[in-house]
């Protein structure tokens, strides 16, 4: 038999994006709207334009706009996009032991205490069926996750800084 001497094809923008979300956040996984066994590559969207991933104890809150004439630098361009948004929150459990300073007439506790982290944006082609989309909405997850490592360096940061501050 010959040997196959055909290069092969170059991969797609989707399927640089999965397997790069894989490789640095494995385990993530979508998880509104719910479709069992399908793959990350198979973006799903709510009706309004929403969708939830998570990895690792995080949630990644997705919005995707209307069909929008974005491309600000050609005003006389026709076509159409969609802004994506992504935000990462990360449930704190143990808020219940925590004492307020001041008065107040009672405490409350809170029933989901999140922290919540940069947003990051980015905007994708209109079509919602195009492999494209998928892989912008894919990435601006990553960008969300690699919002949550920066905005918690730094806060750790703050934190060691934070008694120096009060002297």
């Amino acid at each position: 038999m010959p040997e196959d001497t055909s290069t092969p094809s170059p991969s797609s923008p989707l399927e640089e994006t999965v397997a790069a979300l894989a490789a640095a956040h494995p385990g993530l996984r979508q998880t509104e709207p719910l479709a069992f066994g399908a793959a990350l590559a198979d973006v799903r969207l709510t009706p309004p334009g929403t969708a939830r991933f998570s990895w690792a104890g995080y949630e990644v809150h997705v919005t995707v706009g209307h069909e929008d004439h974005l491309d600000r630098d050609h005003p006389d361009s026709t076509a159409l996009y969609r802004q994506v948004r992504a935000h990462a929150t990360l449930l704190v459990p143990r808020t219940n032991g925590a004492d307020g300073i001041g008065h107040v007439a009672w405490e409350m506790t809170n029933p989901r205490s999140e922290m919540a982290f940069p947003a990051a944006f980015a905007v994708a082609v209109a079509d919602r069926t195009d492999p494209r989309f998928a892989a912008a909405v894919l990435s601006t997850v990553a960008k969300a996750l690699t919002y949550t490592r920066l905005a918690t360096e730094h806060a750790a940061a703050q934190a060691e800084k934070a008694p120096d501050r009060a002297r």
